[in-house]
């Protein structure tokens, strides 16, 4: 399994970049743009993919965040009567 860097995210974003320049110059000129928007759109879906991916492998490394349960939830976890409903436990 490969897991993006930000090196690579950095890449990314300068050839988005660049692409940016090329569409904005090809309008200007009035030269077919498609190709190039179409490239510029592809990266930046894969950059927000790999950002989400680096965000993701960060937040992962910095420890679990523990949930506390109410204290009038703890009598009402899945303990059910004979009508399927709710009850607390006994």
């Amino acid at each position: 399994m490969y897991n993006t860097t930000r090196n690579d995210v950095k890449v990314l974003a300068q050839q988005i970049e660049n692409l940016a320049r090329d569409v904005q110059s090809k309008l200007d000129n009035g030269a077919d743009f498609l190709a190039s928007a179409n490239e510029l759109v592809r990266n930046t879906t894969t950059f927000v993919f790999s950002i989400g991916e680096i965000y993701a492998l960060e937040q992962s490394g910095k420890g679990k965040v523990r949930q506390v349960k109410s204290g009038s939830n703890l009598n009402y976890h899945n303990v059910r009567d004979n009508l399927g409903r709710f009850t607390k436990k006994v």
